[in-house]
């Protein structure tokens, strides 16, 4: 039995989307601790009969299933890398109210939200973060550390690369590939390539600057 989960780094937005993932899957476990060791504000009060949630400073006890409690690709590698992530044992977050192919292969501490889709034969990376209502095609290669936004669709034989976030309610052409450590602002239409270390948006989307 799951009786204790860890979140590692905390973010209001990312800690609720756990949380009622949690309660949807009938989550058993006694106690949610929550790991905020970023210093963030805390901005909002979190709390569920079902079970008990700590926020805590610092991480005494490695024992256990962890899973990220940010979605920021920096802050993720961030976390990670401060406490050896390699170590510990990730739990994978899928909603009940999910589709993920079983040629769909997932990577550690991977997280998907309520009402996506993944079709055929994708490749998702480990870390890699996918919020609610996403849709994404058959044959997409996501790198480590990604995090999709609530809202998009990504059509078939897309490579997103490592570190990059895509915006809220984005669209991405079939084919497109977008480089490593970049951002695609929210509403782009993505029909071109976009390059490494940029953040780019619009219809079409379009580099902007360097991140």
């Amino acid at each position: 039995m799951l009786t204790e989960l860890t979140l590692l780094g905390k973010s209001d937005a990312t800690v609720a989307m756990v949380i009622d993932t949690l309660v949807d899957l009938n989550f058993n476990s006694k106690v949610l601790r929550v790991v905020n060791n970023l210093n963030l504000p805390i901005e909002k009060e979190f709390s569920h009969p079902r079970f008990k949630i700590e926020l805590i400073e610092q991480l005494s006890n490695r024992e256990g299933w962890f899973v990220l409690g940010v979605t920021k690709p920096n802050a993720k590698k961030a976390i990670v890398k401060e406490f050896n992530g390699d170590e510990l044992k990730w739990i994978k977050l899928e909603h009940p109210t999910t589709s993920v192919s079983s040629t769909t292969s997932t990577g550690k501490a991977f997280s998907i939200g309520p009402l996506s889709v993944i079709s055929a034969y994708t490749k998702i990376g480990d870390f890699v973060t996918i919020n609610r209502g996403v849709t994404i095609g058959h044959h997409v290669v996501i790198e480590n550390y990604v995090t999709i936004n609530p809202g998009v669709n990504i059509a078939g034989n897309v490579i997103i690369g490592e570190g990059t976030m895509v915006g809220i309610g984005a669209n991405i052409i079939d084919g497109v590939k977008i480089g490593k450590n970049s951002i695609i602002g929210a509403g782009s239409i993505v029909t071109k390539d976009i390059p490494d270390g940029v953040v780019a948006y619009g219809n079409p989307c379009k580099v902007i600057r360097t991140v």
